[in-house]
């Protein structure tokens, strides 16, 4: 009930109020001063008094902020485990990590994130060892059917599509027990972003439409014969046919992008932005868990944000350049 987490929702509230709004990102990546920059990035709750935010530490201060989050919400959730949604995408980076360098002889464990359900340590011990115990149904699925594949085509790529299949699994799993239609219709917006990217990456490949069949992730909005359908279609055809879903101006735009300058920035921002488009409505909750849910999507973002201006602005990018790839923000 939204009344359990009276007290967690008072607290994110509190919290909302430090996220960077879009006119703070717009003048910051106008700014040519990159101190004045990082000092804005400090004061809205990145770095310490004993750490400032600075040019050489932003990554790891980065880094950190994201684990605090994970730890903080986890707090906050108490018992509740609706939270490792969030979560299982790590873990599995790490057994495809695991798998990959197992395939190929070599030691990765310098990519491994901390960030999952399972310690990085531990979760080397367990894919090693095969301890099925330890992990759950869809992580031993996701390990079983990576080692046949590769026993088979000796191709260590197709890790990353069977466990991504099997990482959506876990996580519609765990949004289907808890009950909350929000949190049910983010899994689904989520699943249909990384549908669509897949779907315009595999067209632009020029793979055929049985390709993306095997890579499409059931649990979404879109159903696989929508986006079957629409395969061989130009991007106002696309527009139309994909209107009624949230994830519509992502896909209408971003065909057209891709196919004017064959880039993907204005398909990834989009499916971004439609993501941070729906948690929005949990500012229209009193109370309950949806507000922990946005305000972490809403941190997510907001670090990409910093990683993209950062990036751009060491790069040398033009001003307009990063802001192209500037997401919306929650505030």
């Amino acid at each position: 009930m939204g009344t359990d987490y009276i007290f967690a929702t008072a607290r994110i509230r509190s919290e909302e109020k430090n996220l960077i709004k879009d006119e703070q990102f717009r003048v910051m990546t106008e700014s040519a001063n990159i101190e004045d920059l990082c000092k804005t990035i400090q004061d809205a709750g990145y770095g310490s008094e004993s750490e400032s935010f600075r040019v050489d530490n932003y990554d790891r201060i980065l880094s950190r902020s994201e684990r605090d989050l994970y730890e903080e919400i986890r707090d906050l959730a108490g018992e509740n485990k609706v939270f490792d949604i969030f979560s299982y995408p790590n873990d599995y980076h790490n057994i495809k990590t695991l798998l990959k360098a197992e395939f190929l002889s070599v030691e990765r464990g310098d990519i491994l994130l901390s960030t999952g359900t399972i310690p990085p340590e531990k979760m080397t011990e367990y894919v090693r060892e095969r301890n099925k115990s330890m992990l759950t149904e869809f992580m031993n699925r996701a390990i079983e059917e990576s080692v046949d594949n590769h026993a088979r085509t000796k191709d260590p790529q197709a890790v990353d599509f069977i466990c991504d299949k099997y990482c959506f699994q876990d996580i519609t799993r765990l949004a289907d027990d808890s009950g909350n239609d929000f949190v049910k219709g983010y899994v689904r917006l989520w699943i249909d972003t990384i549908n669509v990217k897949t779907f315009m990456r595999v067209r632009k490949m020029g793979q055929p439409w049985g390709y993306y069949s095997e890579v499409y992730i059931p649990g979404g909005n879109v159903d696989l014969q929508t986006f079957i359908a629409g395969y061989e279609e130009d991007p106002a055809q696309l527009a139309q046919r994909f209107a009624s879903y949230e994830v519509g101006a992502a896909v209408a735009e971003g065909a057209e992008a891709i196919q004017n300058d064959g880039t993907f920035t204005t398909l990834e921002k989009l499916c971004d932005n439609a993501i941070i488009e729906y948690v929005k409505n949990a500012k229209f909750i009193t109370f309950g868990l949806e507000s922990m849910v946005a305000f972490l999507v809403a941190k997510q973002m907001e670090i990409k944000c910093i990683r993209i201006l950062m990036t751009g602005k060491l790069a040398g990018m033009r001003p307009e350049v990063i802001r192209e790839r500037m997401r919306a923000s929650y505030a």
